[in-house]
């Protein structure tokens, strides 16, 4: 990748990108091919797990010109739906008082993340995670976070 990338003139992130690229479902690549797709919108659905959904997103993406981070969002929301439950993490949840969970469930809708609060004795925390850089760029969009 680094030779290539030194030969092309591009960056090692960039060939690697490309390269990744590859493993998409062929419907995908021609829609990427005909740049009905951008290559932010293919590299975010590499995160889908399951090939079939990919390539319906993939469509959806184009019928109705998602941004990236539309997308991010909805790649987010399929593979939560996909993960089984842990039962641990359900017994846990049950013992938060239902104003926590209900705030939990809120912020994981209004985010298209996991959010978890936990409790301490000197107040608490509220955990969000994020998959990526412009995954977290959306999150700070979200919450009003703006940088000069």
């Amino acid at each position: 990748q680094a030779q290539v990338a030194e030969k092309l003139g591009k960056s090692r992130p960039y060939i690697a990108n490309y390269l990744r690229l590859l493993g998409l479902p062929q419907p995908v690549k021609d829609m990427l091919e005909n740049h009905r797709l951008s290559m932010g919108q293919a590299r975010t659905l590499l995160g889908l797990k399951d090939e079939q959904a990919l390539v319906k997103l993939a469509q959806r993406a184009v019928k109705e010109n998602l941004t990236v981070r539309q997308l991010e969002q909805l790649v987010a929301e399929q593979n939560q739906a996909v993960k089984p439950a842990k039962p641990a993490k359900k017994k846990a949840t049950a013992k938060k008082p239902a104003y926590v969970r209900e705030a939990e469930e809120q912020l994981q809708s209004r985010f298209g993340t996991k959010v978890v609060m936990t409790a301490g004795k000197r107040g608490g925390k509220v955990e969000i995670p994020y998959t990526s850089d412009d995954d977290l760029t959306r999150i700070l969009d979200l919450l009003g976070v703006k940088f000069d």
